[in-house]
């Protein structure tokens, strides 16, 4: 019993070692842990930072979600608005200098240049991961209305591309690893192991469609980051939310309403961030100067309303104990649109993903305070709108629906409103399919570069060489003399000519290429016969052969013509490279017009 469990153990330990998807799992392990001990890193120096220029030095009424508690004490002091302006210009500006000069990659959210990355198939540079967390920490820790999230993606994503350099993966491998990576720094930073896993494979596409390749990677990455992450900050959900539940079927009515005021909400921010982002483009100025124009104009907005400015996760931690009122929520939502595309737009290094659930979060308390205080009947608690309303609004804007509702209930601990949530996201999904704040998404997996080819691949493959044959053809037997090979040449349409024997089997293939390098000796015609210039080596298909499996086997060869073959290897026709060339021009232009 003994022999027999170390052999099973033994052959398990075998497989493992020739498994890919073994390896692949222990690469990600690896990016997991780089990931986890990169958020680490971010978190202690972003938070170090925020509360010693913005709270210490500025008096800025600084606020933490509920379960995370700041390194160093909050004080409190009266808001020295003046001192916030210099700081949060200031800081943006050396954000923006340090981008320029290091990496510009790491401008803006991060999550973005992850996408743009993988469909392109593009590296991510060694310094990138360190970049962004210098660049973020300066962006963030001032008062940049932006999230933590993108930029522990994007340094996650960093981790993983490096991982799959050192170890000599290949592009694809890379890829996918790039995604672990950028599942470890999500799932970390906002304590979400499952929902990132899902998030990172979700986020390529506008249509609901998946690098289902990624999702175990992901997953094993996310759990590994999370629980490095959690072992320093503790294992608890990043807010706390009262007990809320679902069991008010009128509430469909109210919902319904926060999925339309969620669409109609994200198109409007789109538009403003897209708006904004072309407008700071136009600037004819370094990328330093810009940055620090758009913390400028940020911290005039927090002058006078301090809740533009920053991560927002206190206007969250306040919907959910319904501290704020519904005027206020929805005043905040608005001009946290204004201040985060100024803050994106202008190039600074802050995440667009809380961003997004914090206005999100502002709209659906927003909403259920509203229709509570004129319809009391429709509402049982408005802070369950501002949980569901955060869903509702990020798949609105990030196409996100799926990995946003597990994502909501484990940063909440709420998963009593997941039907709700369901319901809300669906509609405001269905409802904004053309609109997308991620502008480096694609449409789903048949217009990602990287994957075309598969699409091209599929189509061949239903090709057979039967459909595009030739049988109609010209052959010369081997002792046919070079002057009548030039004469057969000249007379039908082919540029290669297969040499057959009586009985049809193949002895070799006269090339128009061979023939022009003695085109000029006149007096070898007379006595060169074809089995002398006749390629012996030749590569034949059959008739049954699809056009996929014959292309790899042509390469990067110079055939021009493909004898096919039966069972018995006898000659039945041609096949030409021309022909290949069409149908795979055919093929691709019916993908292209398909996805059009």
């Amino acid at each position: 019993m003994k022999v027999s469990a170390i052999s099973d153990l033994m052959f398990v330990i075998k497989n493992l070692k020739h498994s890919q998807t073994s390896k692949m799992l222990i690469y990600a392990s690896i990016v997991g842990v780089l990931a986890g001990v990169g958020a680490i890193v971010f978190f202690i120096l972003l938070d170090l930072t925020s509360v010693i220029l913005m709270n210490h030095v500025a008096g800025f009424p600084l606020t933490h979600p509920t379960n995370e508690e700041p390194l160093l004490p909050i004080i409190h002091k009266p808001f020295n608005r003046v001192a916030f302006l210099i700081i949060i210009t200031a800081g943006s500006f050396l954000s923006g200098l340090f981008i320029k000069l290091l990496a510009e990659e790491t401008k803006g959210g991060g999550t973005g240049e992850v996408i743009k990355a993988y469909h392109n198939n593009l590296p991510i540079r060694k310094r990138v991961p360190f970049v962004k967390i210098l660049v973020s920490v300066l962006s963030l820790g001032v008062g940049g209305a932006g999230g933590r999230e993108g930029p522990a993606a994007q340094v996650g994503a960093g981790f993983g591309y490096q991982v799959g350099k050192f170890f000599h993966l290949t592009d694809k491998d890379k890829r996918i690893l790039m995604l672990a990576g950028l599942a470890g720094g999500v799932g970390a930073i906002f304590r979400s192991p499952m929902g990132a896993a899902i998030y990172a494979v979700e986020v390529l596409y506008q249509d609901i469609d998946f690098e289902y390749e990624a999702l175990l990677p992901a997953a094993i990455s996310s759990i590994i980051a999370y629980s490095i992450f959690s072992a320093k900050f503790g294992w608890v959900h990043m807010f706390s939310t009262p007990s809320m539940k679902f069991n008010n079927i009128y509430e469909f009515i109210s919902y319904t309403i926060l999925a339309l005021v969620c669409s109609i909400s994200a198109i409007i921010f789109i538009n403003i961030f897209n708006k904004t982002n072309e407008t700071f483009g136009k600037i004819k100025s370094p990328l330093y100067i810009k940055t620090a124009l758009g913390g400028f104009i940020v911290g005039l907005f927090a002058m006078l309303i301090p809740n533009a400015a920053g991560m927002g996760y206190g206007i969250m931690q306040d919907a959910f104990l319904n501290k704020t009122g519904f005027y206020v929520l929805l005043l905040l939502a608005f001009v946290r649109m204004i201040t985060t595309s100024v803050t994106l737009g202008s190039g600074n290094s802050v995440g667009l993903f809380a961003p997004t659930l914090v206005i999100g979060t502002a709209l659906g308390g927003g909403v259920g305070g509203f229709l509570q205080h004129f319809f009391p009947s429709l509402v049982n608690n408005p802070a369950s709108f501002a949980i569901v309303g955060m869903a509702g609004f990020f798949a609105a804007t990030n196409k996100t629906p799926l990995s946003i509702i597990i994502l909501v209930a484990e940063i909440t601990g709420n998963y009593e409103l997941i039907v709700p949530s369901m319901w809300v996201v669906s509609i405001s999904f269905l409802l904004t399919t053309r609109y997308s704040i991620e502008r480096h998404q694609v449409k789903n997996r048949m217009h990602s570069p990287i994957h075309k080819y598969e699409y091209v691949r599929d189509v061949l493959e239903g090709i057979k060489v039967k459909d595009l044959m030739r049988k109609d053809f010209v052959s010369v037997t081997g002792d046919t003399h070079l002057s009548k090979i030039y004469e057969t040449l000249s007379e039908s349409k082919q540029t290669d000519i297969p040499v057959i024997d009586a009985n049809k089997n193949l002895q070799g293939i006269v090339t128009l290429h061979v023939l022009k390098t003695i085109l000029g000796e006149n007096e070898l015609a007379d006595f060169l016969v074809a089995e002398d210039v006749a390629n012996k080596d030749v590569i034949t298909t059959t008739k049954e052969e699809n056009l996929n499996t014959l292309l790899h086997k042509i390469g990067f060869k110079e055939i021009n013509t493909v004898p096919v073959v039966d069972e018995n290897g006898k000659v039945i026709g041609i096949i030409t490279r021309k022909d290949i060339i069409k149908a795979y021009n055919d093929a691709t232009e019916k993908l292209h017009n398909k996805s059009a």
